[in-house]
């Protein structure tokens, strides 16, 4: 497989899609971040409260959810239901703002009023829009980010608690709410993350590099993870090195690589959901049989796909490969299912390939018999 062959390539593609669409880059920053965990947090300066009633400051004694956003970020979108079942399920101890930020083009705060009109239930929580700029270089860049979603907490005394993704607030929310939480441990924990996150880069690549290709030595990539492991066993689940693991495991151990990969989605903001599919359907394209296990954890990554950041996705040919994985499974109900939304969104797209849609009838006819 090219990615294989040429494992730089893959490794940026791999990038691109998790850091490039998914955490939505901002054009520039500051180059000296100023805001920690465990500082005062900023006040809140907007143009307009365009939904709720408006915050002046921080009330102490409560906890505070704030969120970026813009209307062109779709994992933004996607989130939104997730950040009003938070707000729905701690009503009674947590406010949660939605501000939006890094809007293009003109009239932006009519586009993001009528954003939030038509989205109506689907943001059950405070909205309001950036004043000049003042939320994204005080808040996001203040703290050394440029990508959205991303959000803070705000704890009982007005101090930053954490910043993150938004998936990882269930897990943090209930601990800062009932004072479980120590805001220097989590200040810590995070300059850990920046110094791993650079350890997880070019010299990672450079060092798996020589091990890859079809079928390569997995053995081999499997030995020199684990002595970078023994001297930083924190970058286990870090995207580049998770990457070169769950090829190496998928050409050894496909349990084990089913299972490293569930671990891994389950402890990452965005999971790396493309490193397993493009893994798969490579040993998919050589006839190599697999577990069902391997064939329903690269379907449910293919679908995780189109719906964490669907305008990535081709979305026809996505549910053909869904479908394909489903059969290989043994789950021929499911194969059809897919199949059939194969051919419904293939339709519904006026460019689709006439020849395409006719071999995604024949796969059809095939899974039915």
């Amino acid at each position: 497989m090219k990615m294989e062959k040429n494992i730089f390539k893959g490794i940026v593609m791999l990038i691109t899609v998790i850091f490039s669409f998914i955490t939505i880059k901002a054009p520039s920053q500051p180059t000296s971040p100023t805001l920690k965990i465990g500082d005062k947090a900023p006040g809140l300066m907007v143009t307009k409260w365009v939904k709720g009633n408006p915050v002046s400051g921080f009330e102490a004694g409560k906890v505070y959810v704030v969120e970026f956003w813009a209307t062109w970020c779709q994992p933004c979108i996607a989130g939104m239901p997730h950040l009003s079942d938070l707000a729905d399920k701690y009503r009674k101890d947590i406010s949660v703002i939605g501000v939006s930020i890094m809007e293009r083009g003109d009239d932006i705060l009519s586009r993001v009023e009528n954003f939030v009109q038509k989205s109506g239930d689907k943001m059950r929580y405070l909205v309001a829009a950036d004043s000049a700029n003042y939320m994204r270089d005080n808040w996001l860049y203040g703290a050394g980010e440029r990508g959205i979603p991303y959000s803070f907490i705000v704890d009982k005394n007005g101090e930053i608690a954490w910043c993150g993704y938004p998936k990882s607030l269930d897990r943090v929310l209930p601990l800062i709410i009932e004072g479980k939480w120590d805001n220097k441990k989590a200040e810590l924990d995070r300059k850990e993350g920046k110094r791993l996150s650079i350890i997880d880069g070019n010299d990672i690549v450079a060092k798996l590099n020589p091990f890859m290709g079809n079928p390569g030595n997995p053995i081999g990539a499997l030995a020199e993870i684990e002595k970078i492991l023994l001297e930083n066993p924190g970058l286990k689940y870090y995207p580049k090195l998770g990457h070169f693991t769950f090829w190496s495991l998928i050409k050894t151990d496909p349990d084990m690589a089913v299972e490293f990969a569930k671990e891994w989605f389950a402890i990452n903001d965005f999971p790396s959901w493309k490193t397993v599919t493009d893994a798969v359907m490579n040993m998919v394209g050589r006839n190599v049989k697999l577990p069902k296990a391997v064939y329903e954890l690269a379907a449910e990554s293919f679908q995780a796909q189109i719906d964490n950041y669907p305008g990535s996705m081709n979305i026809p040919v996505t549910f053909n490969e869904i479908a394909r994985l489903e059969y290989l499974a043994g789950n021929k109900e499911k194969a059809i299912t897919a199949q059939v939304r194969a051919i419904e969104e293939a339709k519904r797209n006026v460019s689709f390939s006439p020849s395409e849609l006719v071999k995604f009838e024949e796969n059809l006819s095939n899974y039915k018999k």
